[in-house]
């Protein structure tokens, strides 16, 4: 039988390799479902937070987040397939060696990688606090006194964007009337006034 050919070695480093290859699996098909952040709840209780792929780093080497779950799974992944591969024509000192150096390597670039995908991730939320002090131009008339809403258009945060807006002015402030952002109110709704 195939498995009772192998030595104790190779029987371990499958094992290792097999374990650590179903857990990563796992892991990537949580990740692609967006289960994978630490805010998932598996329960409706609001007191239980179980947290799926803890990843904060042990440790970082030069701003790498090496030693993280992914990593250490990585690295026992490839570690004991590649000792598992070549345990049968080289010894067991340089069958763990190839193994844990690669095993190394494959944590590295498996931060690598997340550092790449890291940096193209973007939050896309936008802080209207930092529009107090832009200038913009009205949409949609907005009414006196904080009678009602219109909206402006203006720049902020490198987006082009559309906001509701209210004034504090005596009148209505008219379509394509240049504005300057004074406040915010209810987080996203401006605060105007005539320039």
């Amino acid at each position: 039988m195939w498995w009772e050919s192998l030595i104790s070695f190779q029987q371990v480093m499958f094992v290792i390799a097999v374990a650590a290859s179903a857990v990563m699996v796992i892991f990537i098909v949580l990740m692609f479902i967006g289960m994978d952040g630490s805010d998932f709840d598996g329960i409706d209780s609001p007191d239980m937070d179980v947290d799926i792929i803890n990843d904060e780093p042990f440790s970082s080497v030069g701003g790498m987040k090496i030693l993280t779950v992914r990593g250490f799974l990585a690295f026992l992944s490839i570690g004991g397939w590649a000792a598992f591969l070549v345990a049968n024509i080289l010894s067991l000192f340089w069958s763990s060696l190839i193994g844990v150096v690669s095993g190394l390597i494959a944590a590295y670039l498996v931060s690598l990688a997340f550092k790449a995908v890291y940096k193209l991730e973007s939050a896309g939320n936008l802080d209207y606090e930092n529009a107090i002090g832009k200038i913009g131009t009205v949409y949609i008339r907005i009414p006196k006194a904080k009678s009602g809403k219109g909206k402006v258009t203006l720049t902020m945060q490198e987006r082009f964007i559309e906001v509701e807006a209210v004034t504090e002015q005596d009148q209505d402030i008219m379509p394509k009337t240049e504005v300057e952002v004074v406040d915010i109110v209810d987080t996203t709704i401006l605060v105007v006034k005539s320039k």
